[in-house]
């Protein structure tokens, strides 16, 4: 399933990967070392969710938040969805952190707006989407369910090519 309201509301966890390690300058934050491994970066799109992860795949754009910046050098391989009007990025990043090889690798990372340590997780194996929806109790055929789009899907294609 596809989202294609754009003014659905929602809160995604984008799963990137980053082939070897980088040092990277993360706007004001400064420059950090960022590990070869998988990373979780949690946001919250209050006013539009698939324009918000349309924005986040495109490569060229203005680097106007932390994520732009990692995402210069790490690819998205799989987005983890859930529509809501309720903005749950802080607890999703809270659980994300309790996840097998969780590091936080840039304290502030994605949270200046919020009391959290950072909303971008890293792991040196990939994090499984089960286990975090099972945390987070959005298990399939629960009341609410949170949803996954690997790279191959159809519906992260055509974000690519549309224009924000």
């Amino acid at each position: 399933m596809c989202i294609r309201d754009s003014r659905e509301r929602g809160t995604y966890a984008l799963l990137l990967a980053l082939d070897g390690e980088a040092a990277i300058t993360v706007g004001k934050l400064g420059t950090f070392a960022f590990p070869a491994g998988y990373y979780l970066y949690i946001g919250s799109a209050r006013s539009g969710l698939w324009p918000r992860l349309r924005r986040h795949l495109k490569r060229e754009k203005k680097l106007r938040w932390h994520i732009d910046y990692l995402r210069q050098h790490a690819e998205v391989i799989e987005v983890w969805y859930l529509v809501s009007d309720e903005p749950m990025e802080c607890p999703w990043a809270r659980t994300a952190a309790t996840l097998p090889g969780a590091q936080t690798p840039v304290a502030g990372f994605g949270s200046s707006d919020c009391r959290c340590q950072s909303h971008l997780i890293h792991y040196p194996e990939r994090p499984s989407f089960e286990l975090f929806q099972e945390k987070l109790g959005l298990t399939a055929g629960g009341v609410i369910e949170m949803r996954r789009l690997s790279s191959g899907s159809r519906c992260l294609s055509p974000l690519e090519a549309e224009e924000e």
